[in-house]
């Protein structure tokens, strides 16, 4: 009887197992997927960049005692994201003289805009002055110790006794640089008239039978002192040809074409701090004339000098 009943027993247990197996349901495994953030960029944003002033002063020898031209400008920086330039400035000009006085005499506005690529950048600029508007297509480059850039641009003449429309170029569209010092070739072609007129208003500036005006020179330059603060630095243009011509059918006079030019341009900025620095340069020119269309003498040697002083903060 024992045996029966401790086999009872056993079965007892057993089933009880087997019905608790079958009652109690399975634990399922859960696997949980850790998913990795997106991150969206931040929409560009237009900033300033900079912002500063200049005061400029340009003198040639027998002329205003203070300046011909004595200009002050304001100048603000902006960028759209990180292809994307804008540059504005504005400038006004006076003549001065401690005898004649000083004399409005013409301003600027310079609105600029530029794309840039890995090594080049593209940009126009709108430029209006008194006499003129001018509409430029502007390219630039830079490779290493191979660098350069282009301006050309439509001359929309504002005077009805000047020269009819023009086009303008001025280049440096090859320097090369080796540490600091740098050489290049400069163009310039300040004004080629669209057609050549052949009636102009003679007593109020006006020039019959003008065709072009251009120059070209040789430009070397460096620094000649690199510090912490302080960089000061030297450029030698030398001027190897020039050409101002004009249709001597219409011509009602002769002109003075300058003949030879050598510029020294010295230039030197300051930081105050990081963001802030003061900058300016000197710029000398001798000059030498050939006058042509009649037999009057060449006009005398003179100089040409231009003083600059101005300051910029980065942002």
């Amino acid at each position: 009887m024992k045996k029966i009943a401790l086999l009872l027993g056993a079965l007892s247990l057993v089933s009880s197992v087997a019905y608790a197996k079958e009652v109690v349901p399975a634990v399922e495994e859960v696997t949980v997927v850790e998913e990795t953030p997106v991150e969206v960029a931040a929409a560009p944003m237009l900033r300033v960049t900079n912002v500063g002033q200049y005061l400029e002063f340009d003198n040639t020898s027998g002329g205003e005692d203070i300046g011909e031209g004595v200009h002050f400008a304001n100048f603000v920086g902006l960028a759209y994201g990180d292809k994307w330039t804008f540059d504005f400035m504005a400038r006004k000009t006076w003549s001065m003289d401690t005898d004649d006085g000083i004399h409005s005499a013409d301003h600027r506005l310079d609105l600029d805009v530029w794309r840039h690529f890995d090594n080049v950048s593209l940009g126009f600029r709108f430029r209006n002055q008194d006499e003129f508007d001018r509409y430029y297509l502007r390219t630039k480059y830079n490779y290493g110790m191979f660098s350069g850039w282009i301006d050309a641009a439509y001359q929309s003449n504002n005077g009805a006794y000047d020269h009819e429309d023009a086009y303008y170029v001025e280049a440096m569209p090859v320097v090369l640089t080796y540490g600091p010092a740098y050489v290049g070739y400069y163009f310039e072609a300040d004004t080629w008239a669209v057609n050549t007129v052949k009636t102009a208003d003679v007593d109020n500036g006006g020039t019959p039978g003008f065709e072009h005006n251009y120059r070209q020179q040789l430009r070397i330059g460096g620094n000649l002192y690199s510090g912490e603060k302080l960089n000061v630095g030297l450029e030698y243009r030398w001027q190897f040809d020039t050409d101002t011509e004009y249709d001597e059918k219409y011509a009602t006079k002769g002109w003075q074409e300058v003949d030879t030019n050598h510029i020294f341009v010295l230039s030197a900025a300051y930081d105050l701090t990081e963001n802030f620095n003061i900058n300016g340069y000197y710029q000398y020119e001798m000059r030498d004339y050939d006058r042509k269309g009649d037999n009057n003498p060449d006009k005398d040697d003179n100089y040409y000098g231009e003083f600059c002083i101005g300051w910029k903060y980065t942002f």
